[in-house]
């Protein structure tokens, strides 16, 4: 950089043209804070800008921030380049929570500019180490939530006898559990690995992504509740008339579009932005933002998310379960497991959505990062994985710690060892809940070990 006052003289010696600042998009401050920087030399517009905008031909490349086209240098500080890179409003947010002016903040740790540019050349926000690492442990959630939650499916479906009622409740969390786990997992780490957006520039594609994830964290999570009031219901109050088929399958389908409406936010301010650079290496890049109306509407949905989707849910279960162990108090052999079901229930829930509600609330009312870029990825990773172990989880929980579904499961894992149920087992399994709702209501005249029967059908 040779400057002269207020002016830029740019290095090429076949060249040497002196530029005004203010021509080059520059206030006086804010060449001061960049030309005491150790950049050795800045290139024209005229010099680097050889080649036209493919998108524009006849619209002059954008001057304010270049490279040099066999070098890939850059000649401003990293927030300017941030800022040109991405041209987002402070209102429009990045996925994962950034938006314009956290990646601004993030930035100032970096002092080479072509560092920073070499990220978004590269899309890659963390290092290899780091990004192995993610890729081995979401891998193992995609691979074991995927199974997991397909034997649940497949236990049902297979045989007539599994088709009751409840058991649609546990297969709709297993749908909705395989859906977060095969596809809002694979989409956030490729946020997570990706500065920029990846996939072809489809504005439907972007808005997918975000509203696939939301709906199928919000369908699990009513799911779990649905189950627990069912549950509730059967024990608490089994006089009421029992949940028939019929009904279940309009629970569900109500289920599904409480979630459409819940995450339509996600998908109505959703889009894809791009942006283009006219540099040699960067045509342009694409960034799939969430674009509200107000500054503060991301962190308004935060808020709203953290109430539909984990406080009111918690409330829902801890109640109806506290309720469930009180009911069913003083039973002995079998019903001694439910209350460490229950429990393990609702800890499980607790813990597993805690951390990712924390850190989007505490992100999103920020108004400066409280970590570096890298350690936001990791910690955000973290969060986010232990929400994830819920759909992980959920089959061992309602599925697994089921005898029926257990056995359901050792048939499928152990073809060589099928079970031919007796026709005294098929009549058993078909008459299931109407023998339940029967012995709950004479409850105050059969013995312990008719009142051990029912819970264990259900746990």
């Amino acid at each position: 950089m040779v400057p002269h006052g207020l002016f830029m003289k740019c290095s090429n010696k076949q060249c040497g043209k002196v530029y005004d600042i203010k021509c080059l998009g520059f206030e006086e401050d804010e060449f001061k804070s960049f030309s005491n920087q150790r950049i050795l030399e800045w290139i024209c517009p005229e010099c680097v800008c050889s080649k036209p905008r493919r998108n524009d031909p006849d619209t002059p490349v954008r001057s304010t921030f270049q490279m040099k086209a066999d070098e890939t240098s850059a000649y401003v500080n990293t927030q300017q380049i941030v800022v040109w890179l991405s041209g987002l409003e402070p209102n429009q947010n990045l996925t994962l929570n950034a938006s314009a002016r956290w990646l601004i903040e993030a930035s100032k740790g970096i002092q080479d500019p072509n560092i920073l540019l070499d990220k978004f050349t590269q899309n890659k926000k963390v290092d290899d180490t780091t990004r192995a690492l993610l890729l081995t442990f979401y891998g193992i959630l995609v691979v074991i939530g995927g199974i997991g939650n397909a034997l649940v499916v497949i236990s049902v479906f297979r045989k007539p006898v599994m088709r009751t009622a409840r058991n649609m409740f546990i297969v709709n969390l297993a749908v909705s559990d395989a859906l977060v786990c095969c596809v809002g997992t694979p989409l956030t780490l490729m946020e997570l690995l990706t500065k920029h957006w990846p996939l072809p520039d489809w504005p439907s594609l972007c808005k997918a992504c975000g509203a696939i994830q939301a709906i199928s964290i919000f369908v699990s999570t009513i799911s779990i509740t649905a189950i627990a009031l069912d549950r509730y219901q059967l024990i608490v109050y089994p006089t009421r008339p029992g949940l028939q088929t019929m009904g279940a399958l309009i629970t569900m389908i109500c289920i599904w579009i409480t979630a459409i409406i819940l995450a339509s936010p996600l998908f109505v301010f959703r889009s894809l932005k791009t942006h283009y650079l006219g540099l040699i290496d960067m045509d342009s890049l694409s960034f799939c933002i969430e674009d509200w109306p107000i500054e503060d509407g991301r962190a308004i949905y935060s808020v709203f998310s953290l109430i539909f989707q984990y406080l009111l849910p918690v409330l829902v279960v801890v109640l109806a379960h506290v309720q469930i162990h009180r009911r069913l108090r003083g039973r002995r052999r079998t019903t001694r497991k439910t209350p460490a079901i229950l429990i393990a229930i609702a800890v499980t829930y607790v813990i597993s959505w805690l951390p990712l509600n924390v850190f989007n609330l505490v992100a999103d009312f920020s108004a400066q990062p409280f970590m570096e870029e890298k350690t936001m990825t990791i910690t955000y990773a973290v969060c986010h994985m232990f929400g994830m172990s819920s759909a992980v989880s959920n089959p061992l929980l309602y599925g697994w710690l089921n005898d029926n579904f257990r056995k359901e499961f050792e048939e499928i894992l152990c073809c060589c060892k099928k079970r031919q149920p007796n026709k005294n087992t098929r009549v058993k399994s078909r008459k299931m809940d109407t023998e339940l709702t029967a012995l709950a209501q004479l409850e105050h005249t059969v013995t312990g070990n008719t009142k051990t029967s029912q819970c264990s059908q259900i746990f």
